[in-house]
């Protein structure tokens, strides 16, 4: 006999203990909350004329929360800036300054609003700046550095924390950075953008329309903007029946409310950081992977049945227990698989061809953090690998991302900025690591008409953060922590090197020999 729907809703209810019931009871209120503003929204909307909104487009709360320091100030976090660092052969590969203005900042000025205005955080829109039309060459900011590549990095890993908000005689919050570098090593241009204009994902579609192969034609890109994110509504590729898929939204719910009340990762030498207390020290280092073939990445991934993410967030997170291993870490060894240490992944989502070709839309932040276990107590890769791939696919299958947008964007606004900053802190504080893997050009580009040799993000945050992006053909990656908590931090490099050899030889592929030397 059939259950009627009542009947099956009845027995899921039943399915679940006290503690989840509270917390689906509590999740189905703030969804029903969530989807009355949600329809309010579009109502105003549909209400207002279309082309003076288009013109004078409002903040989203995540864009204004980010403009206005998405943490307490207590925390002394930084302001949050994406630091792209483009690198050049020596100082004779640089491009001029004057090039830089010519051919970089000014399409940017010219091609999107919040490239050329200043946030009006108050009004949640963006202003012309008190100049006027602002000139090209006010943006290009340039220094001269004399050494090898580690000190360039240094250098510019001193000048992430440098303000692009106020006090720069009301200039748009972002700079190129130009390291021009008469030494031995490569010399680079920093595009250092304010989190307040726009996400990654809207970041890499302006900066691929500035980017020509070496032909000087235009570059293909590998992300797909249509299906960025990694965590959809329902779940992609699943079928669901609809009780399903409005559980799914309720427990969804329910995880993003509690998120910043879970318990804190364990106290590992690479965790014991994060606490309900910590502060941002203002000291910050970076340690430079060494770049890896993205062929051997896809040859991995392929022979393991993976993603290319499952393949690096499985090194890193390798590289993170022979880490705490090496320092004797005594967490580790008492709690072994059941280590807790968790990372928080940037997810963008989708846009259309359109919003990425419009002055006025083009430039958003249409993205979420998402809780992902790292898996670091597992002994073995292999488990570790199988164990990753779950976590992420589980990630993939939730709404966790699309109800996590969803509140911060339509219940933030109705909270306290002080209540908001403290939810943002207590999540944080609760996790480990912020993690992301940017797919970039897959051939040799041009920047300013100069070929470009390599490439790095940078930001600094509260968290510890591993940031890696593809270009050419190569991995690129970098960690930025706290120069006073992770003694013995060099290693991060080559142990992250040695988990993708051991992946290789566990899963019969072949190693590239610089792969191999990079991780001795």
């Amino acid at each position: 006999m059939t259950m009627s729907p009542v009947a099956q809703l009845v027995e899921l209810w039943d399915h679940y203990p006290p503690l989840d019931r509270c917390l689906i009871a509590i999740g189905t209120l703030a969804l029903l909350a969530l989807i009355k503003i949600a329809v309010t929204s579009l109502q105003e909307r549909a209400m207002s004329d279309g082309n003076e909104t288009k013109r004078r487009r409002r903040m989203s709360f995540t864009s204004v929360g980010l403009g206005i320091g998405s943490f307490p100030p207590d925390a002394n976090v930084k302001e949050p800036i994406i630091n792209a660092a483009i690198y050049f052969d020596k100082e004779e590969g640089c491009p001029s300054k004057e090039d830089v203005a010519r051919m970089i900042a000014k399409p940017l000025l010219e091609g999107y609003e919040r490239m050329s205005t200043i946030p009006d955080l108050t009004n949640r829109v963006c202003r012309p700046s008190a100049h006027g039309t602002v000139e090209p060459s006010d943006l290009v900011r340039e220094l001269r550095v004399d050494g090898d590549e580690e000190e360039l990095n240094k250098i510019i890993v001193e000048h992430c924390q440098d303000a692009l908000g106020e006090g720069r005689d009301d200039l748009p919050w972002w700079e190129l950075l130009m390291l021009r570098n008469a030494g031995d090593g490569p010399s680079a241009c920093v595009v250092r953008v304010h989190h307040v204009i726009g996400d990654g994902l809207a970041l890499v579609a302006a900066y691929e329309k500035l980017l020509t192969n070496v032909d000087g034609g235009p570059i293909r890109s590998p992300v797909n903007f249509k299906g960025a994110a990694s965590s959809s509504r329902g779940g992609k590729g699943t079928k669901k029946g609809v009780l399903s898929q409005i559980w799914s939204l309720i427990a969804a719910t329910g995880h993003c409310l509690t998120l910043g009340a879970t318990k804190y990762d364990d106290d590992t030498v690479f965790s014991k950081m994060n606490h309900a207390k910590m502060k941002h020290s203002g000291k910050r280092e970076a340690v430079i992977f060494p770049t890896v073939p993205l062929d051997y990445v896809k040859a991995l991934k392929t022979a393991a049945g993976a993603t290319v993410n499952d393949v690096l967030m499985t090194a890193v997170s390798q590289a993170i227990h022979d880490y705490c291993k090496g320092q004797g870490d005594e967490v580790l060894e008492a709690r072994g698989s059941e280590v807790q240490c968790r990372g928080l992944l940037p997810v963008g989502f989708p846009r259309s061809e359109d919003e990425l070709n419009d002055r006025y839309e083009a430039m958003r932040n249409v993205w979420c953090m998402v809780s992902c276990d790292l898996c670091v107590g597992h002994a073995d890769i292999m488990d570790r690998l199988r164990h990753v791939k779950e976590k992420t696919t589980e990630m993939k299958e939730k709404p966790r991302a699309y109800m996590q947008l969803t509140i911060q964007n339509n219940l933030g606004p109705y909270l306290p900025m002080t209540v908001g900053q403290q939810t943002v802190f207590d999540t944080f504080s609760r996790h480990s690591l912020v993690l992301t893997n940017v797919p970039g050009p897959t051939e040799p580009c041009l920047f300013a008409g100069k070929k470009v040799g390599g490439v790095q993000l940078f930001f600094d945050n509260l968290l510890t953060q591993v940031d890696l992006i593809s270009y050419a053909g190569m991995v690129y990656g970098n960690i930025v922590f706290d120069a006073d908590q992770l003694p013995d931090s060099e290693a991060f490099g080559k142990l992250y090197v040695a988990a993708l050899v051991a992946l290789g030889e566990r899963l019969g592929v072949d190693v590239p020999s610089q792969v191999k030397e990079a991780a001795l």
